[in-house]
């Protein structure tokens, strides 16, 4: 089974990262993700299987703040719909402008990082 890092992101509660699995009989997309609880600062981990990055993608946008996550990796195969999908954004739902360009930066650097650069 080759894993394949695909998408990378955090945010102060949670993070995760979604690897593509590629299996004898096909791809499939594994999310491992964490929570913390903030009072007891205990950690929960997750691993949820995804058939596609499609079906990764519409549950993380269920979030209406997806894009102010902190974004960490995004597969070049992937970074183009990523763009798309950041342009019908409203970054005014964070009422500072500093915070908004600050994570607009971040997607920026991220979706233009060399091709290799988490590959070992």
């Amino acid at each position: 089974m080759a894993k394949e890092l695909y998408f990378d992101l955090s945010d102060e509660d949670s993070g995760g990262s979604l690897y593509r699995i590629k299996q004898p009989d096909g791809v499939a997309f594994l999310y491992n993700h964490s929570t913390i609880d903030p009072k007891t600062d205990e950690v929960t981990v997750f691993d949820t299987w995804y058939v596609s990055f499609e079906a990764f993608w519409k549950v993380l946008s269920r979030d209406p703040k997806w894009y102010y996550r902190h974004p960490l990796f995004v597969h070049p195969e992937q970074r183009g719909f990523v763009r798309e999908e950041l342009k019908r954004v409203d970054w005014t739902v964070h009422p500072d402008k500093k915070w908004q360009e600050s994570h607009q930066r971040q997607w920026k650097k991220v979706l233009s990082d060399p091709e290799d650069y988490y590959r070992s």
